[in-house]
């Protein structure tokens, strides 16, 4: 049992300051008026348990003290409310925050160290052989179209356009379109032999633009063919991503065409995004640097360099 004196001055604050220190059980043994207080002789029978301190609210407080701090996460803190009031199940739930941490926690640790300098490629489009990779519906076609009026019209190089991508219906059909309004050659190649063919022909450009299919996974006569052109000293290999995908999707391809040796990132659609988060999980997830950025569908238009749409954001996060 554990005694302890206390002097107040009016029994309420006395008690309630006997509770607060020996617990809800605690007995008074005595009480004396002196001099216009009391003095209070109280006992608990057991020892009080501590209050367990709540680190998680303790440091939410701390670090939402001001109204702005609040107001600048009003819609996360309005989800986390209809997630409360909902009645979603503990399975769903777990998925949503599985979700949460493997995509978009990464960003949120990473993108204050981001140097935007280090994802910047400077000098793209140099080499002889330009391979341009990417899966179905990644906006690879249209890229290589754009990617070929830079190359003629603004480098005044002499070009040449070949496609391994026959096996989609009308694949081939839209950049062989394009290379003939631009007056470029195109070449169609539906294997190793056409590429041993060609071979005397390519020796007259200066840069041959490579299609590549989308969906080669089960493809193992073009992935050989992939393996090779993509191996050369002279290729330059560059990968187009969607940021209309899913960052799941996103991973899945980068991963997958990693082992082509790619040297620089294309990001495509932008003009097609709700918001900006593929583009900093992009950024914050992997080393590629990004070359080239495009925003629409007109050629040989809509197509920046990476620092003009990087540089913008960044400086617009650092205000």
């Amino acid at each position: 049992m554990k005694m302890k004196k206390y002097i107040v001055e009016n029994l309420q604050k006395g008690w309630m300051l006997i509770r607060d220190e020996l617990g809800e059980n605690a007995i008074i043994l005595s009480v004396k008026e002196a001099d216009g207080k009391f003095e209070i002789l109280a006992a608990s029978p057991e020892k009080k348990t501590p209050k367990k301190e709540d680190k998680l609210f303790e440091t939410f407080k701390k670090k939402f003290s001001k109204n702005e701090d609040i107001k600048n996460l009003e819609k996360l803190i309005n989800l986390l409310i209809r997630i409360k009031d909902s009645k979603i199940n503990d399975s769903l739930l777990n998925e949503i925050q599985e979700e949460i941490h493997r995509n978009y926690l990464p960003i949120i640790e990473k993108i204050n160290s981001v140097d935007i300098l280090t994802k910047i490629e400077t000098n793209p489009l140099t080499k002889r052989y330009i391979n341009v990779l990417g899966n179905i519906s990644s906006g690879k076609s249209t890229t290589i179209a754009k990617l070929a009026a830079i190359l003629k019209f603004n480098r005044d190089k002499k070009i040449a356009v070949a496609s391994f991508d026959f096996y989609k219906i009308g694949g081939s059909e839209s950049l062989k379109k394009f290379a003939e309004i631009m007056q470029i050659p195109f070449f169609m190649i539906k294997d190793e032999k056409d590429l041993i063919m060609y071979k005397d022909s390519f020796d007259e450009f200066e840069h041959i633009l490579f299609d590549t299919p989308g969906n080669i996974k089960d493809l193992s006569e073009v992935e050989k063919i992939l393996t090779f052109i993509t191996s050369s000293s002279d290729a330059e290999n560059i990968l187009t991503i969607p940021l209309t995908k899913k960052e799941n999707l996103i991973d899945r391809d980068i991963r997958y065409f990693s082992k082509f040796k790619i040297h620089h990132l294309i990001l495509t659609k932008l003009d097609e995004l709700e918001n900006r988060i593929p583009l900093y999980f992009v950024l914050t997830n992997y080393d590629y640097k990004i070359s080239y950025i495009t925003n629409g569908l007109n050629v040989p238009k809509d197509i920046v360099e990476s620092y003009q749409v990087l540089n913008g954001i960044f400086e617009e996060r650092g205000r």
